[in-house]
């Protein structure tokens, strides 16, 4: 009876997060606006209107809809391309650097916090002052220079942001490593000669995976948004690359012109997509950890 009991609480645990989730209307409603999103940017190449990247000098600055324009509803740029097909493969540069990002970022966050964690000693103190070091920085500032030492493309943006987040990862994961190895079933495994690759993987690994995907949840609003920040600012990504932030920058001259649509879309989908994410994140922590505070 009590095997039965062990095998189906991890079902039951899954179950009530579940039943926690749906109950947070914000969160699921977040939930559909990000799979809204991702699905923009999977199918891009089907539903643009036009190449996001060459330009038609013949269309250049034209209103949307709401002019009557339904061949480009949401008008087009200064050089004539079509705004809705570039934030539509926005929305694909800006998930597949915040995805990227973010793999990166638990990769080597993980391996740095369960090392340093579960060892102690000596190698916990060096990987924890290298971290301090990190985060000593002001993570925009921390990205400019890896950008500035690197050069510019979004590979390096991609890796410059990370660096940004696997200190803050590693930090998360030591903690929740720290409170884990001292429980009892941990201390048996090691009393009985376990392995430490098995204890680290059997047990430790599955008992943090609650608050270290919650934070990586909230970690990918804030790539997408740094990611704009370093497009908006000219670095890090090729500025003909449909990508929100450099689009928006772009268009900030000639909002003064009338000419407001080149700037306020690619404005709302970074606000839309940062607080999809940032809802997203908050509604997984209060179902699968709400005692955690992020």
């Amino acid at each position: 009876m009590s095997i039965n009991k062990t095998a189906q609480a991890p079902r039951s645990f899954i179950g009530e997060a579940f039943k926690q989730f749906r109950k947070n209307r914000l969160a699921v409603t977040s939930f559909i606006l990000v799979i809204v999103i991702m699905l923009l940017g999977v199918l891009a190449p089907l539903i643009a209107l036009e190449d996001p990247v060459n330009p038609s000098p013949e269309n250049r600055l034209q209103p949307g809809f709401w002019a009557g324009n339904f061949d480009h509803p949401l008008g087009t740029d200064e050089l004539g391309r079509d705004i809705y097909s570039r934030i539509v493969y926005g929305a694909q540069i800006s998930l597949k650097v915040g995805y990227t990002v973010i793999l990166i970022t638990a990769i080597f966050g993980t391996l740095f916090g369960l090392i340093s964690a579960y060892y102690g000693g000596m190698i916990d103190l060096i990987l924890m002052r290298i971290t301090d070091i990190f985060l000593s920085f002001p993570p925009l500032l921390l990205a400019l220079s890896v950008i500035a030492i690197l050069g510019t493309g979004l590979e390096n943006a991609m890796l410059a942001i990370a660096l940004i987040y696997i200190p803050q990862m590693a930090r998360i994961v030591r903690s929740s490593v720290l409170t884990v190895k001292e429980l009892p079933y941990v201390e048996a495994s090691k009393s009985l000669g376990a392995k430490n690759s098995f204890i680290i993987i059997g047990h430790i690994l599955p008992n943090i995976l609650a608050p270290s995907v919650v934070y990586l949840t909230l970690l990918l609003a804030d790539a997408i948004l740094y990611t704009s920040a370093l497009g908006f600012l000219g670095i890090g990504i090729d500025p003909s690359t449909p990508e929100w932030g450099a689009m928006l920058s772009k268009g900030r001259d000639y909002i003064i012109l009338g000419q407001w649509w080149v700037t306020v879309f690619p404005g709302i989908m970074i606000a839309l997509t940062v607080f999809a994410f940032n809802l997203l994140g908050d509604g997984l922590r209060e179902a699968l950890d709400p005692k955690m505070d992020v």
